[in-house]
């Protein structure tokens, strides 16, 4: 560990938030979080950690954890609507060849694995609150919070997510998220006895996940083109949720039985987002879905988040000045984050196109995952 004097704000307590928070602590800084929203509980159902971001969770020390509270899996299974088998594709591994390329998991499990390690290393969180003002000097920034309490820092790393408040007050320029023509479903349900693997169905303009979890739960993800970004009515979420899942066959039938209240379900637009460098400005850098929001089409926007905590750590370790820490950080995740975001979207486009699945889809996925193995 390196001794380092400087003082950190993060603002965001999500995963890029408290990843910073663990990855500067062990490069010796000393932080504290700020979370706007009055609970910890993270949104969401389930998430999925591909062998690179787990390579991160190495370096964030919190691999062993992780691979305790997850359900590894190999190979995605991809099955036509009518649950006739496709393909098997095996997933990309940039650990070791008993290191698993692929870890899904309870969204709640990251967020508390991560969270209890933010307290081990005794980061103080506090919820409710954001910034509110920040006046920067040479070598510090003084704070005022929506709270009303003030305080000085060294530096602020803001991942305060897509819609970034920080965002739009100190990069004005930064373009907005933009809809990128596909909505999500997501539910947690029980999982068949039958279903072992990640299985991917193609229905159309519908595409269906179905990711086993530890404890026989299922994390269950749905892609649709056919519904706009409006999150539709209450009364009507349910119905239209059990509409689409009626398209396919396999174990789909036997989930959606499972479903009797809109309360399981989630509903979001997908929405994307590349901001080109500087990441910076008034002694605030920011990281994670602030800067890059991706469509969830290779699995990867929580691991560019944590990808970014470590290089953010490494650099904070090395003692450099913060322009220079910024500069350097935003040079080293840019073109890698437009990689990811650029491809997810691409594949958003074609599976918004008439007809059978591009040929070109296995192609670019193959290659864009197989990229993910270059250091970070």
């Amino acid at each position: 560990m390196t001794e380092n004097d400087d003082t950190v704000l993060i603002v965001g307590g999500g995963p890029a938030g408290m990843a910073a928070a663990i990855a500067l602590s062990r490069a010796g800084l000393r932080c504290e979080i700020v979370e706007l929203a009055p609970d910890a509980r993270p949104g969401g159902v389930g998430i999925a950690l591909q062998s690179a971001p787990l390579r991160a969770t190495m370096a964030l020390g919190l691999y062993d954890r992780i691979l305790a509270v997850g359900r590894p899996h190999r190979t995605i299974d991809m099955v036509r609507a009518d649950g006739t088998p496709v393909a098997e594709l095996p997933q990309v591994n940039v650990n070791g060849p008993e290191d698993p390329p692929f870890v899904g998991m309870a969204r709640e499990t990251l967020h508390e694995l991560m969270a209890d390690e933010v307290h081990r290393l005794g980061v103080p969180v506090r919820l409710g609150t954001t910034i509110a003002a920040s006046t920067p000097a040479d070598d510090h920034v003084d704070v005022e919070l929506t709270d009303g309490t003030r305080g000085r820092w060294s530096w602020i790393v803001a991942a305060d997510g897509l819609h970034s408040t920080t965002r739009a007050r100190l990069l004005p320029g930064a373009p907005d998220p933009q809809y990128s023509g596909q909505s999500i479903w997501r539910a947690e349900a029980a999982c068949p006895e039958r279903l072992e693997h990640y299985t991917m169905m193609i229905g159309g303009p519908l595409r269906l996940g179905l990711v086993p979890l530890p404890g026989g739960r299922l994390y269950l993800w749905l892609l649709d083109a056919l519904v706009g970004p409006e999150r539709p009515p209450r009364d009507r979420m349910l119905g239209m949720f059990l509409e689409r899942l009626a398209a396919f066959g396999g174990f789909a039938p036997e989930i959606a039985a499972g479903f009797d209240d809109v309360a399981q379900v989630d509903f979001r637009a997908l929405q994307w987002l590349v901001v080109p460098p500087p990441w910076h400005a008034g002694r605030t850098l920011l990281i994670g879905d602030a800067v890059h929001g991706t469509t969830p089409h290779l699995a990867y926007g929580a691991g560019l988040a944590l990808e970014d905590a470590v290089v953010l750590g490494e650099l904070a370790g090395q003692g450099l000045a913060f322009e220079e820490l910024a500069a350097r950080l935003a040079e080293r995740r840019f073109a890698r984050a437009r990689r990811i975001v650029e491809a997810s979207l691409q594949l958003s486009r074609w599976e918004q196109e008439p007809g059978p699945p591009n040929p070109e889809a296995g192609a670019l996925t193959a290659a864009t995952m197989a990229s993910t193995a270059e250091p970070i």
